[in-house]
């Protein structure tokens, strides 16, 4: 395989980070994109950035780019009840509109150049299908994601492939935080974790170098766009 261009958002810790260091491992050129970074800088929650943080990831990538990996997002805990307009916007604004501004960018460039691209989107099992305990809002914005990935496909194919990937419970520091915080005070950490694996058929949380190794499996298998795999060690099957 000739070297390829990979642009990854969300890189600083967890999946995004597994991801973009087996892409390296894997001769891939990466470049991030987020908050504070030495390739591009950019909040994609304020999704007008979008346009500009595509347009700087191209000047330094002198090969052109062929892949995007859609990575960057929040997650939401509590009640829906609780919650107000602005949380729903926070969430939306990142984990749905600047993802998706940033893939309309990719989109423009592949198809004027004629070009074949990949883009994978990091879904949510959340988003999926009799999974328990999801957050209203992060089910929601991920849902709206994993909605747009067979239009897309079918609409940009056979030039550009597009694929998603749902993950379940990863273990990541983030996630980790999430799961204490949602057993309410009393609960050891270590129980709560120790609670979400069991409640999963193969007994144990997803790696973060696991989801690096979808990507490149969905990098590799060029038959394969429009799909949306689910790696959450069987917390959720359907």
């Amino acid at each position: 395989m000739d070297t390829r261009t990979a642009v990854v958002t969300g890189c600083s810790r967890g999946i995004g980070a597994a991801i973009a260091n087996r892409l390296r491992l894997c001769a891939y050129s990466v470049i991030e994109i987020q908050r504070a970074s030495s390739y591009v800088s950019a909040d994609l929650g304020q999704w007008e950035k979008a346009p500009n943080a595509w347009a700087r990831a191209m000047e330094i990538a002198p090969h052109g780019i062929d892949l995007l990996v859609l990575n960057a997002g929040m997650s939401s805990d509590g009640m829906f009840t609780d919650a107000e307009l602005d949380d729903v916007k926070r969430c939306f604004d990142l984990n749905v509109f600047g993802a998706l501004m940033l893939a309309r960018e990719a989109l423009r460039y592949w198809v004027a150049a004629h070009r074949p691209g990949h883009i994978v989107i990091i879904g949510s099992q959340a988003a999926l299908p009799g999974t328990r305990e999801a957050n209203v809002l992060y089910a929601a914005s991920k849902g709206a994601m994993h909605s747009a990935v067979g239009p897309l496909a079918r609409e940009y194919g056979p030039l550009i492939r597009v694929n998603c990937i749902a993950p379940g419970d990863v273990a990541t520091d983030t996630e980790r935080a999430l799961v204490a915080r949602g057993r309410g005070k009393g609960t050891e950490p270590e129980l709560a974790w120790r609670e979400v694996a069991e409640r999963s058929a193969l007994g144990r949380w997803v790696q973060a170098d696991e989801i690096a190794d979808t990507v490149l499996f969905l990098e590799r298998c060029e038959a394969m766009t429009g799909a949306i795999i689910n790696v959450s060690c069987g917390t959720s099957i359907h």
